[in-house]
């Protein structure tokens, strides 16, 4: 994140420079460019809580996406901007807002695997935001996540398209992620087992995953396994780790019910500053 941080105010003046001097095709790839800039600044941001910066960044970003030459980067757009709805506690927005790009993006029998993707990728941002508004909408998520599996299975491989993996790996994550918010934990940690490539993920997915084994542990009283699992989650995106709200907590919560002094948990507990 530090290394984004440096890099992107200089990446955006030299897109926007590049975006104003330059007319017709040169000028679209410049916007496309900014177009992603912004987006990875928007993602960013939100990782690091600050969502109402992200909103607006996604702002500029779908702009730049509508004068750009990709048509798929609007759509790329639309899934960054229904997360941050997600995390602002927007749910219905979110939902609302993937739903009707998957609609206006649904593959057909001819679908390229990067449609596919797109369109899976929508599916489980709606599921996301979709499971978070309570136990009535379970069957929802169910039929999303059915969706989702299908165009994953239709690709057959995992992809990573705009910076967003999907496929089989990642629907069999998100699934992980599904249950532990439907509180059905010793569910979670089955499904999880049965992922055949989690390490093909990025590494901030991967952390999440763990973090999600981990709410299952802790939430069956296996606190040395919770413990393991957020161990893992550091060692994958350890600057995510200092960010992530849930994980923090989770770290908290382990702590204050460990008997020892000294433990691994504690041990990441002050790695994570907790205290400070």
């Amino acid at each position: 994140m530090g290394e984004i941080g440096a890099l992107l105010p200089q990446l955006i003046r030299d897109a926007r420079a590049a975006a104003r001097s330059h007319h017709g095709a040169s000028q679209k790839s410049a916007y496309a460019v900014l177009a992603e800039a912004y987006q990875v600044a928007a993602t960013t941001l939100t990782a690091l809580g600050k969502e109402d910066a992200a909103f607006a960044a996604m702002e500029r970003a779908t702009d730049a996406a509508r004068r750009s030459d990709d048509p798929l980067l609007e759509t790329v757009g639309a899934s960054t901007l229904a997360w941050i709805f997600t995390k602002q506690g927007r749910l219905e927005d979110a939902e609302r807002l993937a739903l009707h790009y998957a609609d206006r993006n649904e593959p057909g029998f001819r679908s390229r695997p990067l449609e596919l993707s797109l369109w899976g990728i929508l599916l489980l941002r709606a599921a996301t935001a979709t499971v978070r508004q309570g136990e009535r909408t379970y069957d929802r998520v169910e039929e999303l996540l059915r969706m989702a599996a299908a165009a994953a299975a239709g690709i057959g491989r995992d992809r990573l398209d705009y910076a967003t993996p999907f496929g089989p790996t990642n629907t069999g994550v998100a699934k992980v992620n599904f249950l532990v918010e439907m509180e059905s934990s010793q569910e979670a940690i089955t499904a999880a087992r049965t992922i055949p490539d989690v390490r093909s993920l990025p590494p901030t997915w991967r952390a999440r995953f763990h973090v999600d084994r981990a709410l299952a542990y802790a939430d069956l009283d296996r606190d040395e396994h919770a413990a393991h699992a957020l161990l893992l989650a550091e060692r994958d995106a350890p600057e995510w780790m200092r960010y992530h709200g849930t994980a923090r907590r989770l770290v908290a919560d382990l702590r204050a019910r460990e008997r020892r002094r000294v433990s691994p948990v504690t041990e990441l507990a002050d790695r994570l500053r907790l205290d400070r």
